[in-house]
């Protein structure tokens, strides 16, 4: 593993470094739209993060739960070719990769 370029990356960098990658992601992709797949992977980051917490605040508990239905509806819809209501994707902007990184940084 020492032989890896990346090891000289020191060590709070590359802890951030996944929130970070949602953070740019979420800037060159999601200018205009949050998409299905893409809520269900950022819902699936933050219930990760979330489980890793020792004692997540409850409203960070709910935002993920939240989250959750949302990516699974999402996960659904793609998968069976479903384009969902305006309501859906207005509220998966809360999810969107800028967001979920943001979160994961501050609470951290």
């Amino acid at each position: 593993m020492s032989d890896l370029w990346f090891s000289i990356v020191p060590d709070p960098i590359v802890k951030m470094l996944p929130a970070l990658s949602l953070v740019i992601i979420g800037y060159l992709v999601e200018k205009q739209f949050v998409g299905r797949i893409s809520t269900f992977a950022n819902t699936l980051a933050i219930n990760l993060y979330a489980i890793l917490l020792v004692n997540p605040a409850t409203w960070f508990v709910w935002y993920a739960n939240i989250g959750f239905l949302m990516g699974i509806v999402g996960l659904v819809a793609y998968g069976g070719g479903t384009s969902l209501s305006q309501i859906y994707y207005k509220i998966s902007w809360a999810y969107c990769s800028i967001v979920v990184g943001l979160l994961i940084l501050l609470v951290h």
